[in-house]
């Protein structure tokens, strides 16, 4: 039985009267089929097999691949790692998901698929097996545009990059990989064509900055990148005048990062980088950043007035800078320009501890009379705290600091203060201080609970 849309209303049919021997499953026309296997999984697709004569090889034709690991996990397997065979069955259950994938490849016709997708990650290590990247290299000859892997195995991971990545159909990639004995998986395709890849998304790999420069060189129309958890070998030399939207998340060690990309709409940052360049970028609209690292006074102000100065043309900021103690001068951001575009700026207050006090507290406020001064156009402000601190650090006055230098502004529209503690009337405090550099703000918002 399913519904039909017939001119605007739906109506029921019946596909299968056993009453009547009446089967309408088998004199479905082929579209019609086709159309009914796109809502299902690969595994259930083949599982209409069963169906009816017709039906014995229709999954074969479906223009979308998806193997899902977790179509496997029954009720008896939730507490998997609970259990004292776990490994076991974890060898069962994997050895079960590659034999579907395998066959169903086998049995495919061969013409090109929209979309495969084979995801093995459920958060732990599984015994994964060379068959996996067997499989993957037959999908890549049914010329994918569309192409998801995402593998947490035990084993070394031992893919052949120069087959995906010379796979010209594809317009979206995804690699998502992660080895129990490899830290990062390597990444070093020989030849590189990808004339129509639009997306690339790469987790867990390693690569030279020579392989990441052939990668952009070979991607013509890529517009979006994410790279997370990785390392390269060198400086993260992004340049491209096709990306978009660019993002860069990361937790080992330092590196160098050069981006020049003029028609970039949306950047994340988030990765401690001991240099950061950024050439000019007028298209750019939102900007989040978060660097940890610059715990030396000397690289925060080297660095600091730099990376705002060329964030100067974004109408949203998330701006997570973990400064030193020394307080930002004015003369340090003197040739910052003015914000035109800023609407929406959201600083992530950074908290820290002090060993003889046993207590916590916020040395970053220094940022906050610079943008109200350099964003005429600002409308929303959001301090975002951490609900363990409980106290200001309080810095010495001085002559050039921004709160003597930086003229108070007349309104701002909202405040928004989130993750802070009310305790020792840490809020009143912090909201006393920003009426310091405003004379009237609209409305303000507390929102204790706050998450980041």
């Amino acid at each position: 039985m399913m519904n039909i849309n017939c001119g605007g209303r739906e109506e029921t049919c019946i596909l299968f009267d056993e009453q009547n021997g009446i089967d309408r499953m088998s004199s479905l026309p082929d579209d019609i089929c086709k159309y009914i296997l796109s809502f299902l999984s690969t595994r259930e697709a083949v599982q209409t097999c069963i169906l009816s004569k017709k039906w014995i090889n229709t999954w074969a034709s479906v223009s979308d691949l998806k193997f899902d690991i977790n179509e496997f996990i029954d009720d008896d397997m939730e507490e998997l790692e609970l259990v004292e065979n776990s490994e076991d069955m974890a060898v069962e259950l994997v050895t079960k998901f590659e034999l579907l994938v395998k066959s169903v490849l086998e049995k495919r016709e061969i013409s090109c698929v929209n979309t495969f997708q084979l995801w093995l990650d459920l958060g732990v290590f599984w015994p994964c097996t060379q068959v996996v990247p067997d499989c993957i290299c037959d999908a890549m000859k049914l010329k994918p545009r569309e192409f998801s892997v995402k593998l947490r195995s035990w084993e070394n991971l031992n893919l052949n990059t120069d087959l995906i990545f010379t796979c010209a159909s594809l317009i979206h990639l995804q690699l998502h990989l992660c080895s129990l004995h490899d830290r990062f998986v390597a990444m070093e395709p020989n030849s590189i064509n990808l004339p129509c890849l639009k997306t690339l998304n790469l987790y867990g790999v390693i690569m030279s900055d020579d392989s990441l420069k052939k990668l952009l060189l070979g991607c013509h129309v890529l517009e979006e990148l994410v790279l997370e958890r990785f390392y390269i070998e060198g400086i993260i030399k992004i340049c491209s005048n096709t990306l978009k939207m660019l993002v860069l998340c990361n937790d080992y060690d330092a590196m160098r990062l050069q981006i020049s990309t003029p028609n970039l709409m949306f950047l994340v940052i988030s990765m401690d980088t001991c240099e950061i360049m950024l050439l000019k970028m007028p298209e750019l609209v939102c900007a989040f950043i978060n660097i940890p690292g610059w715990c030396d006074q000397d690289i925060y102000l080297t660095m600091g007035p730099k990376l705002i100065h060329n964030l100067s043309n974004v109408k949203s900021l998330h701006l997570q800078l973990h400064c030193p103690k020394g307080k930002v001068q004015k003369k340090d951001f003197s040739n910052c320009p003015v914000f035109n575009n800023l609407k929406h700026l959201k600083l992530f207050m950074t908290p820290v501890f002090y060993i003889i006090e046993k207590s916590w507290g916020f040395y970053v406020f220094d940022l906050v009379p610079f943008f109200l001064h350099q964003s005429p156009e600002l409308q929303e402000l959001t301090l975002h705290g951490n609900r363990v601190v409980t106290e200001f650090v309080e810095e010495e006055a001085t002559q050039e600091g921004p709160r003597d230098a930086l003229v108070q502004r007349e309104f701002l529209k909202t405040v928004i203060i989130v993750g802070c503690n009310n305790d020792n009337g840490f809020v009143d405090q912090l909201i006393n201080k920003l009426l310091v550099h405003v004379k009237i703000i609209g409305e303000i918002i507390v929102d204790n609970l706050g998450d980041l």
